[in-house]
């Protein structure tokens, strides 16, 4: 299966819209991934292609670190891939240095992800908007029109969302009551909802009677969501095990990941083809997608349907992970970034040349800088830092680093976000090719 990575990285790279199979044991896979239509804005077809291409699916995902988390909240800067509209600054250009997103007027945002064309934000008063391609209806407003500026996600009246995740062409939403919404491609059971049929509207996910959820994840085209009692349920796309039920079937209902007996989960995260959960002591497992290194156990030629422990370093614990299309971010403890998986453009921020690691690894943050939160794009990074500054690293053809250039990076380098601009938190995706920082602006 080694193809299926090496084409990730040729479609990413030359925006050809494609459509893949992927094989195991030599036999198709139960679900090929269709790519859908991305005419749907003014952006030429050379940008209409998924970010990470990994067909019809971060990521993303992540969230905040500490208790600090539900305080942010502010205006959105974004920079990166434009062609469908994606930075929600009304254009379709790409940004190599952060942008304005036209927010509605006294909108505040807690939360921003994004998927392969477009992104979502969660705003203070536990709304979502979304804006950029729409072809699935991953915006939710209940067209498949392109936007590029936000509109608002059609959530059910009297319902408050807390969390939101963005796939390649799907997302999801956490709500306050512990349930979970979906919409956009269901082309592999992504919605979770019992059928492979596309919603332009938000659709609740079919949960076990009587189970709360408090974290979401999104994948390329699967869906985790972790349960109230510390279980990881998932569901979609499977070819490789990213589901860790131990099988290769996709599943448009949510199934139980098969957890070692007595583990705890506390927080989950999805890359494109693979999943990883944070225990309750600060471990780390991973199944899905191997090749390239992304479940960090000191091998990269096995994928897992089941978890697997990553091998961090003696004494390491780990408070927040964000997952790309084929590499991985932890933030440590003590404020270090670790990561490991695919590393052709930099995207570990260890300053080497191999194309990949099998374990994890220290980005080289700069001296004495402590990171608060990371952040995973398709194949590029970001760390928002204890002094308020933003870096990224790794690749960086459409800026996704910010740095107003187009120069891939394998060390941290600043985003140049505007003076009197303070950084609150940062968000990416797993098939993200565009950045995001939620800001403050000092009162002049």
């Amino acid at each position: 299966m080694r193809y299926q990575a090496v084409w990730c990285r040729q479609a990413v790279r030359s925006r050809r819209p494609v459509v893949r199979r992927i094989t195991a044991g030599g036999i198709a896979a139960a679900a090929a991934l269709a790519i859908p239509a991305l005419a749907t804005g003014p952006a030429t077809a050379a940008s209409h292609v998924p970010s990470g291409a990994r067909g019809a699916a971060t990521a993303a995902s992540h969230a905040p670190g500490g208790a600090a988390a539900a305080a942010v909240s502010g205006t959105l800067r974004a920079w990166g891939l434009g062609g469908n509209g994606q930075l929600g600054n009304g254009g379709t250009q790409t940004s190599t240095v952060p942008v304005k997103v036209k927010l509605p007027a006294g909108t505040k945002v807690t939360s921003v992800r994004a998927g392969c064309f477009h992104t979502l934000a969660l705003t203070s008063t536990g709304q979502v908007l979304a804006w950029g391609s729409n072809a699935s209806g991953e915006l939710g407003d209940g067209t498949t029109h392109f936007r590029a500026t936000p509109v608002k996600v059609h959530i059910p009246a009297g319902t408050t969302i807390k969390a939101i995740r963005a796939g390649c062409f799907h997302s999801l939403a956490l709500t306050s009551t512990g349930q979970v919404l979906a919409w956009g491609l269901n082309a592999n059971g992504e919605l979770g909802n019992g059928t492979t049929t596309d919603s332009h509207i938000p659709v609740p996910v079919s949960l076990p009677t009587g189970t709360t959820v408090k974290a979401i994840s999104a994948g390329e085209a699967h869906s985790l969501a972790l349960t109230s009692t510390g279980q990881v349920l998932a569901w979609g796309f499977n070819a490789v095990g990213q589901l860790g039920n131990a099988s290769t079937t996709d599943s448009d209902t949510p199934v139980p990941v098969a957890l070692p007996t007595g583990t705890k989960v506390a927080g989950v995260a999805a890359g494109g083809l693979h999943s990883l959960a944070l225990t309750s002591t600060g471990q780390v497992m991973a199944w899905g997608f191997g090749l390239q290194g992304e479940l960090g156990n000191g091998t990269s030629n096995n994928n897992s349907d089941t978890p697997v422990m990553v091998t961090l370093p003696p004494g390491t614990t780990v408070r927040q992970l964000s997952a790309g299309c084929e590499h991985t971010l932890a933030l440590t403890s003590t404020g270090q970034v670790l990561a490991w998986g695919f590393n052709a453009d930099g995207e570990l921020g260890n300053g080497t040349a191999p194309d990949e690691s099998d374990v994890p690894v220290m980005a080289s943050l700069p001296q004495g800088t402590t990171a608060t939160e990371v952040s995973a794009g398709c194949f590029h990074s970001l760390a928002l830092t204890s002094t308020g500054q933003v870096l990224a690293w790794g690749r960086n053809d459409d800026g996704e680093l910010g740095n107003a250039s187009t120069v891939s990076s394998g060390v941290p380098v600043q985003v140049n976000l505007p003076a009197g601009v303070t950084p609150l938190a940062t968000g990416a995706g797993p098939e993200a090719n565009v950045s995001f920082a939620i800001v403050h602006k000092a009162a002049s």
